[in-house]
């Protein structure tokens, strides 16, 4: 994978051959791809972000896009109703993660908690 203005686009299922050929793609991650694809179309198209907030905002998406921010469908039957539950921001130089308790649209309405690696 190569970063987008610095930033490295990640899901939480396989993308490349080897490791995906076992995935049970179509229960676990039917649309991880085209969310990997949107987020970093959207980032080569915009101005770099150069805060984090300006970088959850490429993450906010809405209806005819695929569910980055993924909020849960009632109208779904029960193990299809998916939801973001946390927003997570890895920033290796200055070895800190930063939570947030939910989906990037929560940016700005909640605290991000911030750990640091000693």
């Amino acid at each position: 994978m190569q970063p987008e203005h610095d930033t490295l686009v990640r899901t939480n299922h396989f993308l490349t051959p080897a490791p995906a050929a076992d995935e049970k793609t179509w229960l676990y991650q039917p649309d991880s791809g085209e969310r990997y694809d949107f987020v970093r179309a959207r980032l080569t198209r915009a101005e770099p972000p150069t805060t984090l907030d300006e970088l959850t905002g490429h993450l906010v998406t809405g209806d005819g896009e695929p569910p980055v921010t993924c909020l849960p469908d009632p109208d779904k039957p029960l193990g299809r109703r998916w939801a973001s539950l946390a927003t997570v921001a890895l920033e290796p130089a200055t070895r800190t993660a930063r939570i947030l308790d939910g989906t990037p649209a929560d940016t700005g309405t909640r605290d991000w908690r911030v750990l640091g690696a000693g």
